[in-house]
Parts: C-alpha cells; sequence; structure tokens
C-alpha cells in the first residue's frame, strides 16, 4: 500500500468498510522500525496493544522482514472487538508467530512482553462529538476501558520498552504526559518526536 503521504511500501489491508485505519499507525509502525532495526529481536515478545485489524504490528514485522532482518520470536494482537479478527486473520497470512487476543487491556494480568506498540484511541468521552455508530465511537474513544487503565496495563506487562502514540489534550486543560508519568512510577518516560503531529512517547523499565 502507498500513498501520496505514505511513501514507504507495506500490503493492502483488509479492514471493516465502516472504520479506516489513519497514516499514524502505519507511520508509528515505521518510525519502530527505524529505532529498532539494529537490534536482535529474535527473542522478544512483542504485543500490539489495541490493535484493531493488525496494522501497527503487522507494518512493524512486514519492515523487518522487508529489511532481511530476524523477526520476533512472538507477537501478539490484542483487541477488544470481534470484528476485527477476520481481517487480521487475513492480513497476517504470511505472517510466522502471530496471534490474535480477543480481550480488554484493562484484564491483562499475565505475561511479559519485551516491546508493545499501541496507537490507542485519542478522546476521551465529553471531549468531542460521538457518532451514532457505535463501533467507530469505540474506535475513537476510550470507551471499553479508559485512559489510566491502558498505562497501567502496560506498566503490568512490559519488560522492555513500550512506543506509544499520545496525543495532546492541553485544550481541554488535560497534561496527558504528567498524567502517565503518575500513572507509571518507576518509569522512565520521554517524548521522542511526533508522529503526523501525534506525540511518541517510549516508556522502560
Amino acid at each position: 500500500m502507498s500513498s501520496s503521504i505514505n511513501p514507504n511500501y507495506t500490503f493492502q489491508y483488509s479492514q471493516p468498510d465502516d472504520y479506516r485505519f489513519s497514516h499514524d499507525s502505519v507511520f508509528l509502525a515505521r518510525r519502530v522500525f527505524e529505532l529498532l532495526r539494529f537490534e536482535d529481536l529474535s527473542q522478544f515478545r512483542v504485543l500490539d496493544l489495541c490493535a484493531g485489524c493488525g496494522v501497527v504490528g503487522l507494518d512493524f514485522l512486514f519492515h523487518l522482514r522487508e529489511a532481511g532482518c530476524r523477526l520476533p520470536a512472538q507477537t501478539d494482537f490484542l483487541e477488544v472487538q470481534d470484528v476485527y479478527a477476520v481481517h487480521f486473520a487475513a492480513n497476517a497470512a504470511s505472517f510466522p508467530n502471530v496471534q490474535f487476543l480477543k480481550g480488554n487491556y484493562a484484564d491483562l494480568t499475565a505475561g511479559a512482553y519485551d516491546l508493545i506498540l499501541c496507537n490507542p484511541p485519542y478522546f476521551r468521552v465529553g471531549q468531542g462529538a460521538l457518532s451514532p455508530n457505535e463501533f467507530k465511537n469505540r474506535c475513537r474513544f476510550f470507551i471499553d476501558s479508559d485512559f489510566a487503565s491502558l498505562f497501567k496495563a502496560i506498566g503490568r506487562v512490559l519488560r522492555g520498552q513500550a512506543l506509544v502514540l499520545l496525543r495532546g489534550l492541553d485544550d481541554h486543560g488535560v497534561d496527558v504526559d504528567a498524567e502517565v508519568r503518575a500513572l507509571l512510577p518507576g518509569f522512565k518516560i520521554e517524548r521522542l518526536d511526533d508522529v503526523r503531529g501525534t506525540g511518541l512517547i517510549r516508556i522502560q523499565q
């Protein structure tokens, strides 16, 4: 897949008609690949959190494979909405050692991941108009759980680093970076740069 604003070729994704992923996801995958391409990830367990149809994690694996890098030992894709499962299966057909996990990140209690990738919902209920389409709302807003539960879940299962897109909410009087630091005391948290205007933060133990 390519477009005028995405110069990096991946592949044509299966995805629901009601909600198309944004280019933030493919740019995030490419940015993480550029950060980690020279590391040995062959023993890594990777988690794509809020995975949808698998765009972030699969694009990341695609770039690794195209560059001749060894792929992670296991990549899990956690998504709460059942509708994405069939699309993930189609997208992931050519990738080894991947699995779709149906579940809510708030319920994550076990497992340890060396790398977590996450492009979560950007908005909280009350910070914008809801759509008549419930599916779209669940993709764009924290509805199935909340912002705090997301980062607490990352803290429970992270043994390496997490790279998360974090949209600023200054216009709503919310300092999201400060919230993350308060939720994850003892973790190193740094803002790396922007991905299409959305902040990319790295969380490390």
